[in-house]
């Protein structure tokens, strides 16, 4: 008995040792050229539906898995769940944020109580793009000893291979749009305007919650001042940077020129030429507008100046997002 104790204690002492030395990390990546489109790429590499229904590895392995989508797409917070048989397990996929090219989500398995790192990374690449698929997890120290034998590319490496290749075939297969496709530009003059408002740098998760109160000073000083509102709620973007996912803006109304209105930062616009696009639908989805006056003003050789949302449609009584209409001003020459 005190034998197969001491063995036992040994095997233990072993074990120890190897997690001491043991990696602390694995990680695995493939890398593909797909022949579409970069924005169509990325907007679908956003959508776990997408994944989940055309290049997931994993969804062959069990098609009865219970699956669970929650959040709106393309937004922070968003989530996949998904719970099936000793194969795939259960665990869930969440967005995290998307800095420039890249995709970060989080990959957490429930019954290994494991979180990974996920990050999908588009490159432009003559008329399509290639795109990076990797993932980097912690090793607890209990899993180092483990890890000298079994890698993330042991475990993973041929599901990873059959999914890259299914997402090449899936993205491939979508209908190549036209940023513009969808979106009429519309060119014109803008006259000199007076704005006044509150200015802030912030991440682009905070932008609801600053506008919210903005807009109520901005209310607060125009009752104190008895000047009536001059059309709706507009926001100035001074810049906005997709890499560190913040933005420079501010949150104004307009006035007639010469107005003065004390607690309030001013901004006068001169006159110039614009860029328009009406846009409808909920204010966090507008991206591809925005990507569409990119695409325009690329074709045409304009420079882009200052950026103005004009907030048509007030979300208080038109509760059904498809109606809510934003004019978006790109000032450009």
């Amino acid at each position: 008995m005190k034998k197969v104790l001491y063995v036992i204690i040994g095997l233990v002492v072993v074990y120890l040792i190897l997690c001491l030395i043991g990696p602390k990390d694995s990680s695995i990546s493939r890398s593909i050229v797909i022949n579409q489109k970069p924005e169509v790429v990325k907007a679908q590499l956003l959508d776990f539906k997408f994944f989940n229904e055309k290049w997931s590895p994993w969804t062959e392995k069990d098609p009865n898995m219970k699956i669970e989508y929650s959040g709106e797409v393309g937004k922070p917070g968003c989530k996949y769940d998904w719970s099936g048989n000793d194969e795939v397990k259960s665990g869930s996929m969440e967005f995290v944020g998307m800095m420039g090219d890249t995709i970060k989500q989080k990959l957490t398995f429930k019954d290994w109580g494991m979180i990974s790192d996920i990050y999908l990374v588009t490159t432009p690449e003559g008329e399509g793009c290639k795109v990076s698929w990797s993932l980097s997890m912690p090793m607890g120290f209990i899993w180092r000893g483990m890890g000298m034998f079994m890698t993330g590319e042991k475990a993973m490496g041929a599901d990873f291979d059959k999914g890259i290749a299914k997402m090449k075939t899936a993205m491939e297969s979508l209908q190549a749009v036209a940023p513009t496709a969808n979106y009429e530009v519309k060119e014109m003059n803008w006259e000199a305007k007076t704005f006044y408002g509150i200015r802030g740098k912030m991440e682009f998760v905070k932008l609801a919650g600053f506008f919210g109160e903005s807009y109520g000073k901005i209310g607060a000083a125009m009752g104190k001042a008895k000047l009536p509102q001059n059309g709706a709620p507009k926001a100035i973007y001074f810049s906005f940077d997709e890499k560190t996912m913040t933005a420079d803006v501010a949150a104004v109304m307009e006035f007639a020129n010469g107005t003065k209105l004390a607690g309030l930062e001013k901004w006068e616009t001169p006159a110039s030429k614009v860029l328009l696009i009406e846009y409808f639908g909920s204010y966090d989805k507008s991206g591809a507008a925005h990507y569409a006056m990119d695409a325009y003003m690329k074709e045409k050789g304009l420079t882009q100046g200052l950026v103005l949302e004009d907030y048509i449609t007030d979300p208080i009584n038109e509760k059904d997002t498809a109606k809510w209409q934003t004019n978006i001003y790109y000032m450009v020459k």
